[in-house]
């Protein structure tokens, strides 16, 4: 071992050594280590292309300086195929697919892509590779094998079906229940030899297919997919004999019959004075103080205790009494949030979730202004939660409801956001102020990276169309600091307080008041 230096001959530094990782710099020591690679790199900003590797200029056939510091919309055949890579990317967060680049003489090249995590805020980094499928059959490969995957796995019978209403995957259950063959069913489309009556926006996720005997009939939930367009049906298991139900002409059109029990029960919920409300916790996690509450339904049924909403909704919806048990929460919500006391010099906010159903009925907007006026409420206390489905149907009476909320002062977000069903690009079409994370979306930031990056992307595509990102069911700190890392403040779930009845948490605002 050397001994020490005399530090009289070697003096410390003013301050330590700090690197520069400024944006030239840093790009270009990314480029310096995946000049190594094979694979084509670019780093570029949303308009202009910053750096790109020899592999990147092989790919594209141009020399460095005709791709470095140029525009990025030159990379593309046209301003559109521009604009539809640029709102894939950046937007929608896509990660991993195939692109159409121009090359020189007016010739076109399918490439396929890998977008990497973000460099920083507004620098990108793109992985490209030639596109062997589609250089050799002539059309992009739009493939992907982890659908297959992921229906093989489950036991109940799933079928996933595409924007353009292919089957994309279906597992072996649902080829044996069904009774085709694999070859003449998935990359078909659904409509081949299967008669589908889809459920009407308002109605039971419930789809009804017919297959080879007109006189038997077989029920499927239609559940969001995972892309925007795509759809899930999942049928009930093999092993339940309601897998396979009599047509339509011997049995109600309802999964749950109109005059069942169960559906009467409901209707009788909201007369007989057996609905609860009760308010979960939003917290601002950068200092803890309660930003407001979200208001819960809850069935007081006198033989099952209190119900939680989503163990009735579907009865609720079948009783066609859904829309009358969202029209009593909107308005006692408002009439518990107009006496809570003020936290920290400002009106906690209030949330109500809305039905499908009240949006399709036409008079939402004079209701909620009504409820304002009655209670005293202030508009800008009030946020409206709707489900994401609800912009996926073209319905002419949902905008206009909408818009007439929002000039009221009312806030509208979308709930749930996440599940895949909504397209990206219809919220820019509606008076959107936040977006609310998917509960089971955040159950797996922690534990499953995927989960991890879809979050971010939304944050990502949440800043970029200006809309402000909450988070629900948050569980543990670690969620908590990687949501507040990506400016997601304002959460709630069991880390902060469960659901609680009106009065109690109506005292808990006084404490913290």
């Amino acid at each position: 071992m050397s001994p020490d230096p005399d530090p009289k001959s070697s003096p410390q530094p003013a301050e330590p050594f700090i690197a520069d990782f400024s944006e030239g710099l840093e790009t270009g020591l990314y480029l310096a280590l995946l000049e190594l690679l094979d694979e084509g790199l670019i780093i570029t900003g949303d308009e202009v292309v910053l750096e790109a590797n020899s592999a990147a200029c092989r790919l594209l056939e141009r020399d460095y300086r005709e791709i470095a510091g140029k525009p990025l919309s030159t990379l593309f055949p046209s301003e559109r195929a521009f604009l539809d890579a640029r709102a894939r990317l950046f937007i929608q967060g896509e990660m991993r697919g195939s692109l159409q680049v121009a090359l020189p003489g007016g010739r076109h090249r399918n490439l396929r892509f890998i977008a990497a995590a973000r460099l920083r805020p507004g620098v990108h980094a793109l992985i490209l590779s030639p596109d062997l499928i589609a250089e050799t059959y002539g059309t992009p490969s739009r493939t992907d094998d982890l659908w297959p995957r992921l229906a093989a796995a489950l036991e109940q019978p799933v079928i996933v079906i595409d924007e353009h209403r292919i089957v994309v995957a279906a597992n072996a259950v649902a080829l044996r229940v069904l009774g085709v063959e694999r070859n003449r069913f998935t990359g078909q489309a659904i409509d081949t030899g299967l008669t589908i009556e889809w459920p009407a926006i308002g109605a039971s996720p419930i789809a009804r297919m017919t297959l080879h005997d007109p006189d038997r009939e077989y029920l499927a939930r239609v559940l969001p997919g995972p892309k925007p367009g795509w759809r899930v049906l999942l049928l009930p298991p093999a092993t339940e004999p309601a897998l396979v139900a009599p047509a339509a002409s011997s049995v109600s059109r309802s999964i749950t019959t109109a005059d069942s029990p169960a559906v009467e029960a409901a209707r009788r919920a909201v007369e007989h004075n057996q609905l609860e409300i009760h308010f979960q916790p939003l917290i601002d996690a950068r200092d803890g103080s309660i930003h407001g509450g979200e208001a819960l339904l809850r069935w007081k049924h006198p033989e099952q205790g209190l119900i939680p909403f989503n163990r009735f909704v579907e009865v609720a919806r079948e009783g066609k009494v859904l829309a009358s048990m969202g029209d009593w929460i909107l308005k006692i919500a408002c009439v518990h949030a107009a006496r809570w006391p003020r936290i920290q010099g400002r009106l906690p906010d209030i949330t109500v979730n809305i039905a499908t159903e009240q949006v399709l009925r036409g008079d939402l907007a004079d209701q909620v202004r009504d409820i304002l006026a009655e209670t005293g409420l202030k508009p800008a206390q009030l946020e409206l939660d709707i489900d994401e489905q609800i912009l996926n149907e073209d319905d002419a009476r949902v905008r206009p409801v909408l818009e007439a909320i929002d000039h009221l002062g009312v806030r509208i977000a979308i709930d749930d956001f996440g599940r895949g069903s909504a397209s990206i690009p219809r919220l820019k079409h509606y008076p959107l102020k936040a977006i609310k994370l998917d509960p089971a979306l955040v159950g797996e930031v922690g534990r499953r990276e995927d989960s991890e990056a879809i979050v971010e992307a939304i944050s990502s595509m949440a800043g970029v169309l200006g809309l402000e990102i909450f988070a629900r069911g948050v569980e543990s700190e670690a969620q908590q600091a990687f949501l507040s890392a990506l400016g997601c403040h304002l959460q709630q779930g069991p880390l902060f307080g469960q659901p609680m009845p009106a009065d109690v948490f109506r005292e808990l605002l006084a404490r913290r008041s």
